[in-house]
């Protein structure tokens, strides 16, 4: 009965531990330069870029199109896979077509 109960523990423990993970990266605009210290919402959280555009946020695991609010405008992205424990991606905006298109 203790190692049904304690598998089960684990079980549940590394299943919370594994379903969140951190998207990081930088997003540049259609110049190259960077966003800097601009707000942004990624899936409803909101952000604050760095000096180089750079950013992070807890996502849940899975493969998401990300929407992202950026000065006002709304923004999709290409699909991405977020795993646990982090993730990098950079983008690049471009404002014209409303979209955040992956930087390989």
């Amino acid at each position: 009965m203790k190692k049904a109960i304690m598998g089960l523990l684990l079980a549940f423990l590394f299943y919370g531990i594994a379903e969140a993970g951190m998207l990081s990266g930088r997003i540049i605009q259609e110049n190259g330069g960077s966003l800097a210290n601009t707000e942004i919402t990624i899936q409803g959280r909101n952000v604050m870029t760095n000096a180089f555009g750079g950013y992070a946020v807890e996502l849940p695991d899975g493969t998401h199109e990300l929407n992202m609010v950026i000065q006002g405008a709304s923004c999709a992205s290409d699909a991405i896979r977020i795993y646990s424990p982090r993730t990098k991606q950079n983008w690049r905006l471009n404002r014209n077509e409303g979209r955040l298109i992956k930087i390989q």
